[in-house]
């Protein structure tokens, strides 16, 4: 009986280390800091591509389409 709880105290105790080293552990840093780079990349590419459709399309293509209407008249 005694092996059997000395056993499951140093399974415990083993399992503590392991959290604690998980916890502690600094290596997971460049990876957050990755993921917010490239959410900050997308969110900007999604509003420069947003504006640039914006003035495409209120600008650009009115009068594209304007002039080639006049080249058929």
């Amino acid at each position: 009986m005694c092996k059997v709880i000395n056993g499951i105290k140093n399974k415990a105790k083993e399992l503590a280390i392991r959290a604690h080293m998980a916890i502690a552990n600094q290596r997971g840093d460049f990876y957050i800091s990755d993921a917010v780079k490239i959410i900050i990349g997308v969110v900007l590419g999604a509003l420069l591509l947003a504006a640039l459709t914006l003035i495409f399309n209120d600008t650009v293509i009115p009068r594209i389409t304007k002039a080639i209407e006049d080249l058929f008249k």
